[in-house]
């Protein structure tokens, strides 16, 4: 009996919606209605075999009829369904990855090797940096820029591949840069400049002038079409930055109880002592050189003096004139 009055009751609602004349029927009730030159009983039957589509998710309401939902319609009397938004995000990830120095080469480049053999419509290979020893401190880095499902994958891969080498994970980050606003600004401004050439393109086309005017023509339609092609570089690169994510690895070399260098400070300290004795002997070679010449000079003036003033006093003794 409720299944009836419920069949009455639609067939009734879509009697009127037939008799509103040149009114277009609710998307939702015109799945509903049926032809008219369909009879009662098959109106019936076609009902019967929507009834379970049209049920609601929610099940029958008290005294068994079940609650309504026409296709297409709102869930609630004057509810609009908002278009889903769309968003332009450009996300970027970072790891900290610590591992033995002496494994820690190998596993840098085996990252490398990965996203060079992905392809580069998959994985870009952006920057890639080393320093250090391998034995004492060693210090490396790598930038990509790849598919976000691919990097997904890798990024799993690589931190597996840390734990396996001995080492872990000492830092992860990931950071988003919202460019929506961005790109719907550039694509707008995008299709104002394009329409303007278009314009620019009929004028010239279309109304012959002087020269001077074609050429004015020719010169704001070039401007455009540069503009256009700036724009369109600057949205391309935008796209990108969303269509794939960017990934920096920091790889650090696992601290030693006690590493090779060490003793370095003690044997610097040596090699200081040693330089500084050369260097002190050096100089004091060239200072006796450079008055040695001197020194026998003046030994040489000295002793003549002196035998010259020991004789003149023995003469002076003897009683004998002195010599001029």
């Amino acid at each position: 009996m409720n299944r009836r009055a419920l069949t009455l009751s639609v067939v009734l609602l879509a009697a009127g919606c037939r008799s509103q004349g040149a009114q277009e029927p609710h998307p939702g009730i015109a799945q509903m209605s049926t032809p008219a030159s369909q009879s009662a009983p098959q109106a019936s039957a076609a009902l019967a075999r929507r009834m379970p589509e049209a049920q609601s998710d929610s099940g029958p309401v008290a005294g068994g009829m079940p609650r309504l939902r026409l296709a297409g319609a709102p869930s609630s009397p004057g509810a609009l369904q908002p278009a889903d938004p769309v968003s332009y995000l450009a996300y970027a990830y970072a790891l900290s990855l610590e591992v033995p120095g002496e494994r820690l080469t190998a596993l840098m480049d085996g990252h490398v090797a990965a996203c060079r053999a992905a392809g580069l419509r998959v994985c870009q290979l952006v920057s890639s940096t080393r320093n250090g020893d391998p034995l004492a401190s060693l210090y490396a880095t790598i930038s990509l820029r790849a598919e976000p499902q691919w990097l997904q994958t890798f990024m799993k891969q690589a931190q597996a591949d840390v734990i396996g080498a001995a080492g872990r994970v000492t830092a992860q980050a990931t950071t988003t840069d919202d460019l929506t606003r961005e790109i719907v600004d550039t694509e707008a401004m995008l299709r104002a400049k394009r329409s303007l050439r278009d314009r620019l393109q009929q004028l010239l086309a279309s109304r012959p002038g002087s020269l001077s005017d074609l050429l004015g023509v020719e010169r704001e339609l070039a401007r455009v079409q540069g503009e256009i092609d700036s724009t369109e570089s600057t949205l391309a690169a935008m796209r990108t930055r969303v269509a794939m994510s960017m990934l920096t690895i920091s790889y650090a070399s696992s601290p030693r109880a006690m590493a090779s260098g060490t003793f370095a400070p003690l044997g610097l300290a040596l090699v200081g002592f040693l330089e500084a004795v050369v260097e002190s002997t050096a100089t004091l070679i060239t200072v006796v050189g450079g008055l040695l010449p001197w020194v026998v000079a003046v030994t040489l003036v000295g002793w003549i003096l002196l035998r010259l003033r020991r004789r003149r006093r023995a003469r002076t003794a003897s009683g004998a004139p002195p010599t001029v």
